[in-house]
């Protein structure tokens, strides 16, 4: 069933109108601070920390499209869930107001992933069997060469950048262990044997009331477990994942404005119209 949002049933027409608004308005930021962080980079953390927000953002509009147009209720929770990762990994990394820190978990974040790829890459190797032809073979063969190398090249930055900063001469045994590791959830450093945060207390840490209930709970329709197979027809169902939706935006431009915000300037009502004509005839 539907429960009412004064807020936003004041305001607008539906809680989807609500959230396209709020990540419009993200949009309008990002596009904004685009001018002063032209081109993502590892060694850029708020160009790279911007691009993820650019990221986060196609997402949610997939989300609102989803919900507008699919009215596929179990996508629609898949991909909260993955707003909501990707919002709780955003606040570990890159809403830490210690630079050091933050530093370093944004170096152990990208370790994380580039080498899971090269991993992946490199226990595959390419073996021409003639199923295809032989000059898209040796054009893939380069590109996953290419691939390779980049990875390497990144992790190995990385790993440089770290031993290089000054955090490093201090604690240096437990360092060593997150790089080996690729732990960019550690607790804090100098607590060896302390467990790395969980997904449930980084979604407490986005300080979402229930959020740290309900995000664990949407894992049921990422995995395909039994939840997900219960028929939902009645389309006020659609608001309570939607308004979780509302809480990351929200979370995500609050962000938005507090980092970049006092580099772009003030933004126009014109900066708005560019990016969002087809919601400026809503109830404001």
């Amino acid at each position: 069933m539907k429960i009412p949002v004064p807020e936003v049933e004041e305001r607008f027409d539906s809680t989807e109108d609500a959230l396209e608004y709020i990540l419009r308005l993200c949009n309008v930021i990002v596009e904004k601070a685009k001018c002063i962080c032209p081109e993502p980079s590892v060694n850029d953390i708020p160009a790279y920390a911007l691009e993820f927000c650019r990221k986060v953002l196609l997402q949610a509009m997939t989300l609102v499209k989803v919900a507008r147009e699919r009215e596929d209720y179990n996508t629609l929770c898949a991909l909260v869930r993955i707003l909501a990762d990707n919002v709780a990994t955003l606040n570990l990394v890159y809403n830490c107001e210690d630079n050091e820190e933050k530093a370093l978990r944004h170096l152990l974040y990208v370790m994380d992933g580039v080498s899971l790829r090269h991993k992946t890459l490199i226990g595959h190797p390419m073996k021409y069997d003639g199923k295809i032809p032989r000059e898209v073979y040796e054009a893939l063969k380069v590109q996953v060469k290419g691939a390779i190398d980049n990875a390497a090249n990144v992790i190995s930055f990385c790993e440089k950048t770290i031993r290089s900063r000054v955090t490093y001469q201090n604690y240096q045994e437990h360092i060593d262990l997150l790089i080996e590791r690729r732990d960019w959830k550690y607790r804090e450093l100098g607590r060896i044997k302390a467990k790395s945060y969980t997904w449930r207390e980084m979604y407490k840490n986005l300080e979402i009331k229930t959020g740290d209930e309900m995000f664990p709970f949407l894992s049921q329709y990422v995995h395909g477990l039994s939840v997900s197979n219960i028929a939902l027809n009645d389309r006020d169902d659609f608001d309570a994942p939607l308004s979780f939706a509302i809480c990351l935006a929200g979370w995500l431009l609050n962000y938005l404005r507090k980092v970049y915000e006092p580099q772009i300037g003030a933004y126009t009502m014109e900066d708005v119209k560019k990016v969002v004509p087809a919601l400026l005839e809503l109830k404001l």
